[in-house]
């Protein structure tokens, strides 16, 4: 078995691995972020990862086919005792964290991740009327949301986006807020809300009138999911673990979901993320090789890095 890493190259071959594999929302962010591919020779699909020095940080999960997710964790899991590194997994659906727990690893419930169904979403129900409040105060204040070219905020060189639409809010042609939204493939195809950026003195709603105006746009498109993101810490209960979880870890999770800034960043998310009332929540896992639990969590409080 010939087994290879790659630098992020951008290309033909990884793109189509992506649409045909990809069916974790954060697959796009983790294939974009700037790392490194493991794959083997023969075999279809990647692991995108990035070594961080003791650890191979890896997001997203494995994309590959069905059959094919497991051998190549396996020889990803070779690649890095080699290497004299471990495994680092965050972000991992339910599927994924099955993955990593069968291949050997501690997999414990880190937090949750919310979407919304857009054939299902309705804005004048009754569920949505602190989004309907908000929006229209912006309404009101003058922001006019709509879609634009990614290099026009000033979120980088043209061509940039590849992929990625950004949405924003204006006020007599000043940008006040905008949000920038990643291609999701696989199960549950749509749109990942990424990046929120508000500016001081935009007026209360502005984000919500952009998302807003995303949200018809992709609805319009026929689009089938709007993905609000990952939360660490958020919706942790035990019933959700596996049969490798840790319980040190779990009571770490339990501890830091309970405490100052991490709490606030929470309870910050899950505002922005509750207010499109989203008809799915599922829990997110972390996955990690050895006992070094402290360490596994470093990595989950670490940001991910922008696409």
């Amino acid at each position: 078995m010939s087994i290879d890493t790659c630098a992020v190259d951008g290309g033909d071959t990884l793109s189509r691995a992506l649409r045909a594999y990809g069916d974790n929302p954060g697959a796009f962010l983790a294939m974009s972020g700037g790392g490194e591919y493991f794959t083997v020779a023969g075999r279809n699909g990647v692991i995108p990862y990035r070594d961080t020095g003791g650890h191979l940080h890896q997001s997203a999960g494995v994309i590959a086919p069905h059959d094919g997710r497991e051998p190549l964790l396996r020889a990803f899991t070779e690649f890095a005792a080699e290497s004299r590194r471990r495994i680092v997994a965050t972000r991992l659906r339910r599927p994924e964290a099955a993955l990593f727990a069968r291949c050997g690893f501690t997999v414990n419930q880190a937090g949750s991740s919310y979407a919304v169904h857009l054939p299902e979403f309705r804005l004048g129900g009754p569920r949505l009327a602190e989004l309907r409040l908000a929006v229209t105060r912006a309404w009101l204040a003058g922001v006019e949301a709509a879609e634009v070219a990614y290099e026009d905020i000033g979120a980088g060189p043209a061509g940039a986006g590849d992929g990625r639409r950004v949405f924003a809010g204006r006020i007599g042609g000043e940008a006040v807020a905008s949000v920038t939204f990643l291609p999701v493939f696989g199960s549950r195809p749509g749109w990942l809300r990424h990046t929120a950026h508000r500016a001081p003195d935009a007026p209360k709603g502005a984000l919500e009138a952009v998302g807003l105006a995303a949200v018809r746009a992709f609805t319009a498109e026929g689009a089938q999911w709007l993905h609000l993101g990952f939360t660490a810490f958020a919706g942790l209960c035990a019933q959700y673990e596996l049969g490798t979880a840790s319980t040190v870890a779990a009571r770490l999770l339990r501890l830091a979901a309970g405490r100052g800034a991490w709490r606030d960043a929470t309870a910050r998310h899950l505002a922005q993320q509750r207010i499109w009332d989203p008809h799915l929540v599922e829990p997110g896992y972390l996955a990690w090789q050895g006992r070094a639990a402290g360490g596994a969590l470093g990595h989950l409080l670490r940001p991910a890095p922008a696409p």
